[in-house]
């Protein structure tokens, strides 16, 4: 539904209280901070029906015509919780914490060298949660909401940001999202392409050119780390991150191995979905920290054309820190966790104006005496006029 002129008003209140200097980020210490009723601001953003959904939108629009974005990031974030009547709280691995009460969301984010901003966001409904429907109503889960997994749910995200007109360069996310058919498949029945982390035990057939069937049993299929050690001599050195006044350069030694994905549920996919039955031919990339000595530290797989030169490759695999950089940010500077609400919509009401925050402080960076900056914290706020 469109913004109202209160809604509006306080949506700028919610952004003004992120971006200002404070410990914690929740409703009240803002709302102290701002001089304004805790309840007008609680009730904003925790059970005011603004379509966050059409915020998003506009942010995510802005954000790709700032950032320019070279790929897009997936990953999921975890949020520490107390109350195990928020909307999608369990016991689950949050971070350093380990085992604890979390909700957790996927998000999509655009990166280039020019800087990278959140794209959109979905909280991950856990089974149990959705089976529960009494316990869902109460913590304002809509009825259409159950349980989808991670990786589904990014694909959803994907699938929304294209109904708005956007479309990735490319898509990268780590081995959780890496090692799962159906994402990859998902991807590239979209026509998307991928590089994506992988686990040293995925299991791969070196390609030689020649054309292998879903179910060849002509080479044994061997795991990435296998294949890696053969093939480790070729590596080259690339430093990938420059040195900077807080942290010293980064830098590893990178090889490009043609393969084919052979897993027992991709050959089954393959069987059963393509006419010819082949294997498509992938590039496995392969990241150690020494050319001798140690194990490998990181390995993807992209569906990139295979004369893409490796350092190409490596740009773009290294490249996914920035989503872990922008969590970081938003965390400590803008609030991201603190909000200490219960309900569904409150949640990505939140995380919609903590993700404007971010925009409006890397386009202040950017440039910071630029007149289109000073519009970028209120500009998702304009009423949203039907088609």
């Amino acid at each position: 539904m469109p913004a109202l002129p209160g809604q509006r008003a306080h949506g700028a209140q919610y952004l003004r209280g992120l971006m200002l200097d404070g410990k914690r980020k929740s409703v009240e210490p803002m709302a102290e901070r701002l001089g304004v009723p805790r309840q007008n601001l609680g009730h904003f953003v925790a059970q005011s029906p603004w379509d966050y959904r059409e915020v998003m939108r506009r942010i995510a629009d802005r954000a790709v015509r700032v950032v320019r974005p070279t790929a897009w990031v997936i990953d999921d974030h975890p949020f520490v919780r107390y109350g195990h009547h928020t909307a999608g709280a369990i016991v689950q691995h949050c971070g350093e914490r380990g085992q604890h009460l979390c909700q957790v969301a996927v998000s999509v984010h655009a990166t280039s060298p020019r800087g990278s901003s959140p794209l959109h966001w979905r909280l991950f409904l856990p089974r149990n949660w959705a089976d529960d429907r009494p316990r869902c109503a109460a913590a304002g889960v809509p009825d259409e909401v159950g349980h989808r997994t991670k990786q589904r749910l990014a694909l959803d995200l994907l699938d929304e940001l294209a109904d708005w007109g956007l479309a990735p360069p490319l898509v990268m996310a780590d081995s959780d999202y890496g090692n799962n058919v159906a994402f990859r498949t998902g991807l590239s029945d979209r026509g998307i392409p991928w590089l994506l982390a992988v686990t040293g035990d995925t299991i791969v057939l070196p390609a030689t050119g020649r054309p292998v069937t879903a179910w060849a049993r002509r080479r044994p299929s061997i795991h990435v780390d296998d294949v890696a050690a053969e093939h480790r001599y070729r590596a080259r050195r690339f430093v990938y991150r420059p040195k900077t006044r807080h942290h010293p350069a980064r830098s590893g030694w990178f090889v490009a191995i043609p393969v084919h994905i052979a897993g027992i549920i991709e050959r089954g996919h393959i069987a059963s979905n393509t006419d010819d039955r082949l294997l498509p031919q992938r590039t496995l990339l392969v990241q150690w920290k020494r050319k001798r000595g140690g194990d490998v530290f990181r390995s993807w797989i992209t569906d990139l054309p295979a004369d893409t030169p490796l350092n190409v490759l490596v740009r773009h695999a290294t490249s996914r820190w920035s989503i872990e950089t922008d969590y970081r940010e938003m965390e400590q500077a803008l609030g991201l966790g603190g909000y200490e609400g219960r309900t569904y919509r409150g949640f990505h009401h939140h995380v919609t104006l903590v993700s404007a925050a971010h925009l409006f402080c890397l386009e202040h960076r950017r440039n910071p005496k630029g007149e289109a900056t000073a519009s970028a914290s209120t500009a998702s706020w304009r009423s949203c006029r039907p088609p």
